[in-house]
């Protein structure tokens, strides 16, 4: 059984012993937190921790006056709105007066600056957009142009940001999307730019890279959804590619690329692959967890019948060279479920959130957990999975996801018309699960250079061992050494990481 290691853990209330999966009742009301900024709709589309585990939701709000604007909300740990952040706990962001503009990603520097990404269509042409704002809500100027950067991907192109990812070692930021011809032709983008928000041109001499996106007769709608930066600026990503001449021809797309911009060719010999999932359908990839061995795991959607997807997780490996199932199943006959946002917790397994949608009138938000065997978690929920809903409203849907420090879930999205936040209980521990006496790491809080402490355990040298961030990201890997050769954590960001190797976790905060 895997040996959770976490001090805190000692220290928890009996919450931590809930079933995996269910609501946690600590959380606003019975696990739920609704918030409306505006009488339309207000959608979540990305989560963020920060290190004192507050909780930071953006996405798109829909006011009557300015059109659809840029939200950032931070909650307190027990989903309270923080009042100290925006205007009690919400900032909002009419980006060029009267623009529609919605943000789809989001991330966290470690100065505690927030960067929001998406796009901002002023009626007569839609760019990519990008802002900062600072840890107290407020846009931070010195970024861009009063804290705003417009990009066009390709001229005359409707553009647009689905993901934002911070380099931790330039500090470069690098997003993916798509810059679209019409609403059939679109070419999937990866760019980089500097902390400060400029194209950087040591990056395919651009700071633009607009990918391949297929072979063959008819036009084609290619989108980027996620990506992973490695600390040698290797950038892995996933999508999906849908040949628009033919019904239900989307497949899955991955691709890596080098740090200066151009196709890693030893990742499927020219950069990229193209993938079907299985049913000859419409199959889309939205969420990538990056594993040590470079391989990666791709979550989203399949096509089975006109009326139903089912939750799919696959792997490409290392070389690009297969496309593996590893997991698919759905919640209920005749529904479209479909994978938003992925992570790994402490113990390694999978956790997977997204939606379950029955009609257009009817959708609930769908959890589930996978082993790292890859076979579904049937102790989590019911049969691995978890459905919810919020009040008396039939449409919910949930986009993003992070874990926290304690293992327990934040999902994200909306219901009807309002913002939609939930925390889930993770794990069901018990006395045998905890281990005193295994590797100690130290110093903790680390600056720069963590030491492992092997007294009595030699049994760990030559392992490999992983460290994860809080949102299940894997940042550092390698073989324990002994302390003659310490891992060197300079390069991440300020916050609480996990390190585990075989059935060992320990927790430690970087400085």
């Amino acid at each position: 059984m895997i040996k959770i290691l976490l001090a805190a853990s000692l220290l928890s209330t009996l919450s931590m012993f809930s079933q995996g999966g269910s609501l946690d009742t600590s959380f606003g009301t019975g696990g739920k937190v609704t918030t409306s900024i505006n009488s339309g709709a207000d959608i979540a589309y990305a989560t963020v921790l920060q290190s004192d585990g507050k909780i930071l939701v953006s996405g798109t709000t829909n006011s009557s006056i300015s059109g659809k604007d840029f939200f950032c909300i931070r909650y307190n740990t027990d989903g309270t709105l923080d009042t100290s952040f925006g205007t009690n706990g919400i900032a909002t962001f009419d980006l060029q007066g009267g623009s529609d503009d919605v943000a789809y990603a989001m991330s966290l520097l470690s100065d505690g600056n927030i960067l929001l990404a998406g796009f901002s269509d002023d009626g007569s042409n839609k760019n990519a957009a990008i802002i900062r704002i600072t840890s107290n809500g407020t846009l931070d100027t010195t970024f861009g142009t009063a804290g705003k950067v417009y990009t066009e991907f390709i001229s005359g192109r409707a553009d647009e940001i689905k993901v934002i990812k911070i380099h931790a070692l330039t500090g470069n930021l690098i997003v993916g999307g798509t810059s679209s011809a019409t609403s059939t032709n679109s070419q999937g983008v990866i760019a980089r730019y500097t902390s400060n928000g400029v194209l950087d041109t040591n990056f395919n001499t651009t700071g633009i890279v607009t990918l391949p996106n297929g072979s063959g007769n008819g036009t084609y709608f290619h989108t980027i959804e996620d990506l992973a930066v490695k600390s040698n600026g290797k950038i892995s990503a996933v999508g999906w590619i849908n040949q628009q001449s033919l019904s239900w021809s989307a497949n899955h797309y991955g691709c890596r690329l080098n740090s200066n911009g151009s196709l890693d060719t030893t990742f499927s010999t020219d950069g990229l692959i193209v993938t079907n999932g299985g049913f000859n359908g419409d199959d889309k990839s939205f969420s990538l967890i990056l594993n040590s061995d470079d391989s990666f795991l791709f979550a989203g959607g399949g096509y089975l019948t006109d009326l139903q997807y089912d939750f799919i997780l696959g792997l490409y490996n290392s070389s690009g060279s297969t496309a593996q199932g590893k997991a698919s199943f759905n919640f209920a006959t005749l529904n479209k479920d479909i994978i938003y946002g992925s992570g790994v917790d402490s113990t390694g397994k999978i956790v997977l959130v997204g939606s379950s949608v029955a009609s257009v009138s009817s959708s609930t938000f769908g959890l589930a957990r996978v082993n790292s065997d890859y076979t579904v978690d049937t102790s989590f929920g019911t049969s691995g999975k978890v459905t919810t809903t919020f009040g008396t409203n039939t449409t919910n849907e949930a986009f993003d996801m992070a874990i926290q420090s304690d293992d327990k879930i934040i999902a994200v999205g909306y219901t009807g018309n309002d913002i939609a936040v939930a925390r889930y209980n993770n794990t069901t521990l018990s006395a045998n699960d905890f281990e005193t006496n295994a590797i100690r790491l130290y110093p903790n809080p680390v600056k720069n250079i963590l030491h492992l402490d092997l007294s009595n355990h030699s049994e760990y040298l030559g392992k490999q061992f992983q460290i994860f961030d809080v949102n299940g990201r894997v940042v550092i890997h390698g073989n324990i050494n002994d302390i003659v050769n310490p891992i060197d954590v300079s390069s991440i960001q300020k916050g609480i990481y996990f390190m585990k190797t075989d059935h060992i976790v320990k927790k430690f905060i970087k400085e």
